[in-house]
């Protein structure tokens, strides 16, 4: 029988999480950075799962992202893109800037407008008690295959949700995986690489 390469083969019971129940929702801080700013040289990957980056240097900061309010970058997705030869997945991150002075436009909005980006983002579903990989459910990275480019900058004088700030989605096509995560060890040390991604000594 001939092999195949790169066969699609499931390899994981599907069933529901008894250890840590999954929760829906994001946390309202996340990071944001230029990607060109990615030491993509220096970038470590677990051995074992493909979907995992132990180690993301940057060569510049990144900057934080707070958004306020009950629901947090509410409409950010992932979705399957299908494709001629294999189906990729489509990220959109959604989230709000309550702000509209001229530094806002300058050095966040009209950035935005042409740049590339990625995102981490953290998910309220934190999988802590899983026993061998502990809260590698936590940091989810979006933007690190083809980038974040804007598909959405909009300023409402009059919305609710914005306050005459900008409502703001970033997209990224062709990703070839449906999840991609920042995971290293633990909760605590990925979170402590993530804060020195912001603050870098």
């Amino acid at each position: 029988m001939a092999e195949y390469l790169c066969e699609s083969l499931i390899k994981k019971d599907i069933t529901k999480n008894c250890v840590d129940y999954i929760v829906p929702g994001i946390e309202a801080n996340g990071v944001i950075l230029n990607r060109q700013d990615i030491d993509f040289t220096t970038v470590e990957f677990d051995p074992v799962r493909k979907n995992v980056i132990k180690e993301m240097p940057l060569l510049n900061k990144a900057y934080r992202i707070f958004v306020p309010g009950p629901t947090p970058f509410n409409n950010t997705t992932t979705t399957m893109q299908t494709g001629t030869n294999r189906n990729t997945f489509t990220n959109d991150v959604a989230f709000v800037v309550m702000d509209n002075d001229p530094d806002v436009c300058d050095k966040i909005i009209d950035v935005l407008a042409n740049g590339l980006f990625v995102i981490i983002y953290e998910n309220k579903f934190k999988n802590i008690n899983k026993p061998s990989t502990p809260g590698d459910s936590v940091f989810q990275i979006a933007g690190y295959y083809q980038g974040l480019r804007a598909k959405t900058l909009e300023n409402n004088k009059y919305s609710a949700d914005t306050e005459g700030g900008w409502n703001v989605v970033l997209e990224e096509t062709n990703s070839p995986v449906s999840g991609l995560f920042l995971f290293n060890t633990d909760y605590a040390t990925t979170q402590s690489q993530l804060d020195t991604m912001v603050n870098p000594e």
